[in-house]
């Protein structure tokens, strides 16, 4: 019986190398194969592992879906994502909407994958359950996470997850923006816009200047 799965022979820098259960197990040592590649003339480079995607499965993959977002990961050298929990529908916040994600991503991926989980109000409960499913750790939003059913973590629910994930030993990523900042920033911005006059450097509504410099200060 073989003891490995497959051999890739040929390749630089490794002329043999010997896979089994989806692992390299050798290098350079030959050994009976089920199947071998060829690769004579090619090279063999590690895979880039992108940990920080945004594929929107299940019930948002007219954004990107894990297919086609997989496909675009493999095209550039990529062998393993971990996809955030947020854009999708549901947000991947407990075991059942991780076992969506993952029935999707079973279907779709061309890649190998991970999941991060979320850390939202009200799930605190539901942590140990994405960790026994094996998120790689938590996500959460200290401003608005610009997706509705995904809302920004208090100050208690973000001190309180972040004392569960220590415990079972998962990292928590937050998006540290102030939300009372960003707000502020952002009502600001919309009131110069209104009050911008395009007129001013010479554009038209239909979008065309008149050809006149902006004027400098």
């Amino acid at each position: 019986m073989p003891e490995l799965d497959l051999l890739i022979r040929g390749a630089e820098p490794f002329s043999e190398i010997g896979i089994a259960d989806g692992r390299i197990v050798s290098l350079n040592t030959g050994g009976l194969a089920g199947k071998e590649i060829d690769a004579t003339g090619l090279h063999i480079f590690p895979g880039v592992i992108d940990s920080h995607v945004h594929f929107n499965e299940p019930g948002r993959a007219d954004w990107e879906g894990i297919e086609t977002g997989s496909c675009a990961l493999a095209a550039g050298g990529g062998t393993l994502f971990f996809d955030m929990p947020l854009n999708a529908h549901p947000p991947t916040c407990d075991a059942e909407s991780f076992d969506l994600k993952l029935a999707a991503a079973g279907k779709e991926s061309l890649t190998d994958f991970a999941f991060w989980g979320g850390l939202v109000p009200g799930n605190l409960d539901k942590l140990e359950e994405l960790a026994e499913r094996g998120v790689i750790g938590f996500k959460a939003f200290m401003s608005n996470s610009g997706i509705e059913d995904f809302s920004c973590a208090d100050d208690q629910t973000l001190r309180e997850g972040m004392k569960r994930a220590a415990k079972l030993k998962l990292p928590v990523a937050v998006h540290a923006e102030s939300e009372t900042l960003t707000k502020k920033l952002a009502a600001e911005k919309n009131r110069r816009r209104k009050n911008f006059d395009p007129g001013l450097f010479g554009i038209t509504s239909g979008g065309s200047g008149t050809g006149r410099h902006p004027p400098r200060n």
